[in-house]
């Protein structure tokens, strides 16, 4: 982070440092959890209760991002961060266990507000260096559930367990006091205020933002899969054990902090979406023939990294195709579209291991994320498409009169459906003409003939 400055860096330390406190608590849950019951459905409904609130609540918690200051709603959810975390530990002190789990999940729901709200803000906080800002931003939100649950295995140690529950609320009031003097306005409007801008309505209006929620939705699904099929691999394939496919999932979280650098490849946020996509494929292309785990480490790791760098480019992405004013609505609304998937994918994977095998899986999925490269790529004229969007928009300005059905000139969807009912009925009528003229030019060109002769 040496090329931003301390106001951006400031505000994605304190993320990185919230997001491993939210994770920090589940390891120990999970144990106490297992010390109570041997009912297999009850620990997996503990998992699953990390991510649940995100499909839940995150698609409409996002919108307050949208109507208020984004600043303000990042301090509170830390404030009530804080307090569902300190439940958390009182609880577990108590012995009361299900109160802990409930406490740490409604810990996680609070917060969902935040990612989405930090994201959006980044173009106005970085400027220029958005981008990087982004990149490092995806980057801690995602590798903290992967290193936010190892911290809190490490704690696990009897010397430390007893401190393990207040952990988190100290990282939480850390990570508050470092944003409390950081500004995030609240999202422009229009000028008269009453022709709104919904998400529907602002993906609808932008193909390639709809097509990077889909890519995000795609890989996560993917890295589900690979998750659960590395297990048979490892056991049959590479003659290894349990400890051998904790060490393949720990390379494929933590490969995370390679992502930023891939993200240099591509000229564009949308080509760098395929790049990564590429690599991705040829990672778990590679896995499949390696015959250990030390040969398999270096795939995973590509596929891992191209997978984080895949999302961070397809959020920037967003961040450049979505209006500001619901920005973190549809950010919102890609948590909750991309953590489904995963879960999805976590519940097929036990499935379609057992029916087609681990390695002929991956070779699948390696041959998926290559189609969905193929339909995600961008546009080989951009400047193109651009040049002509902006003469449509001002030929409709000129001729603001002819339009009185059309929302003022604040609302872009609107005006760019019209400009394209505008620029079918221009081509049309040029067509007509054209045949006319053809038409009309035909006979007299062949009396001219006629006479020459």
């Amino acid at each position: 982070m040496q090329h931003l400055d301390g106001l951006t860096r400031r505000v994605i330390a304190s993320h990185g440092i919230a997001a491993l406190a939210v994770a920090l608590p589940w390891p120990l849950l999970l144990v106490l959890v297992d010390e109570r019951t041997e009912d297999p459905l009850l620990l997996g409904l503990v998992g699953a209760a990390r991510l649940l609130p995100y499909v839940a609540v995150s698609w409409a918690t996002a919108r307050l991002a949208d109507a208020m200051r984004r600043d303000l709603i990042v301090r509170v959810t830390l404030v009530l961060r804080s307090a569902t975390l300190v439940a958390t530990a009182v609880a577990v002190l108590a012995d009361r266990v299900w109160l802990a789990v409930a406490a740490c999940t409604l810990a996680v729901a609070v917060g969902t507000p935040a990612y989405p709200a930090q994201v959006a803000a980044m173009p106005g906080i970085a400027g220029s260096l958005r981008l990087r800002a982004t990149d490092l931003l995806v980057t801690i939100e995602v590798a903290a559930f992967v290193v936010g649950a190892a911290l809190g295995g490490f704690l696990l140690n009897p010397t430390t367990r007893g401190l393990l529950p207040w952990v988190p609320v100290a990282m939480t009031v850390v990570a508050l006091v470092m944003i409390l003097g950081v500004s995030m306005p609240t999202p422009s409007r229009g000028q008269d205020g009453v022709h709104r801008l919904t998400p529907s309505a602002a993906l609808r209006t932008a193909p390639t933002a709809k097509r990077a929620i889909a890519v995000m939705a795609a890989v996560n699904l993917v890295i589900a899969l690979v998750a659960v099929a590395l297990l048979p691999i490892a056991v049959d394939t590479w003659s290894s054990d349990a400890a051998g496919y904790g060490v393949a999932t720990g390379v494929l979280g933590f490969a995370a902090f390679g992502a930023p650098l891939l993200r240099r490849l591509g000229r564009s946020a949308e080509h760098s979406v395929g790049w990564g996509l590429a690599l991705l494929a040829a990672g778990l292309v590679l896995v499949v023939p390696a015959p250990s785990l030390g040969w398999a480490l270096p795939a995973l790791t590509l596929a891992g990294a191209a997978a984080v760098s895949i999302e961070a480019g397809a959020t920037a992405v967003l961040q450049e195709h979505v209006p500001d004013e619901v920005r973190a609505s549809v950010l919102g609304l890609n948590d909750t579209v991309v953590i489904a998937a995963a879960l999805v994918g976590s519940l097929v994977a036990p499935v379609a291991v057992a029916v087609v095998g681990a390695a002929v899986l991956l070779g699948g999925l390696a041959a998926t994320v290559l189609l969905v490269a193929w339909w995600a790529r961008p546009a080989r004229h951009p400047a193109r498409h651009q040049m002509r969007a902006t003469v449509l928009v001002t030929l409709l300005e000129t001729d603001e009169k002819a339009h009185p059905g059309i929302p003022r000139p604040v609302d872009r969807p609107a005006r760019r459906a019209a400009l394209r009912r505008d620029r079918v009925r221009v081509v049309r009528w040029r067509h007509r003409r054209l045949a006319v003229a053809e038409r009309v030019q035909r006979p007299a060109d062949s009396a001219a003939v006629r006479r020459a002769r």
